[in-house]
């Protein structure tokens, strides 16, 4: 049983516990546009945006469920919906403003696997979402390789979060 595999069974517990929503992504080893890719697959999701989606009708349908439009205008761009450009501190709000208004209506469980293959910038709106996130209702679970750890060695450690190692 694998690193995974517990989150999945964990997703699934918080589901049948009543947990208002589960947003998952996961971090890619390589390709074009990758940074946000797991941001892609939360944004688009809670959006009901299917593979399939034409790229007008998935930016229509994310700003209607978005439902703020300063929001909606960063994630579209850092997901590749649109083609506007906006500072990376501005995108990290817009996802943790996303994230706080999925959680209004209760608990909100974030779950990224393979953190280890995510980016600096990703990596840094998480730890953005970790510590400017109050009031909300938001657990944020990550899975990671070890090598993670050498590239920052800090990793889980701030105030308001644990790190857990599994070991073989």
């Amino acid at each position: 049983m694998g690193k995974s595999r517990l989150i999945r069974e964990c997703a699934t517990r918080a589901s049948a516990r009543g947990w208002s929503q589960v947003l998952r992504g996961r971090c890619l080893p390589y390709g074009d546009g990758v940074t946000f890719w797991p941001l892609r697959a939360m944004v688009l999701g809670a959006a009901g945006v299917g593979d399939d989606e034409a790229p007008d009708v998935a930016l229509r349908r994310v700003h209607d469920a978005l439902g703020d439009a300063a929001v909606a205008a960063r994630l579209a761009s850092a997901i590749g919906l649109s083609k506007g450009a906006f500072p990376l501190a501005e995108t990290y709000w817009a996802a943790r403003r996303f994230f706080e208004q999925r959680a209004a209506d209760g608990p909100l469980l974030v779950f990224v696997d393979d953190i280890h293959w995510a980016g600096a910038a990703f990596l840094d709106l998480l730890e953005h979402v970790l510590t400017a996130t109050r009031g909300a209702p938001i657990l944020l679970l990550t899975t990671a390789r070890h090598e993670l750890l050498e590239e920052r060695p800090d990793w889980g450690m701030q105030a308001n979060a644990q790190r857990v190692v599994l070991g073989p």
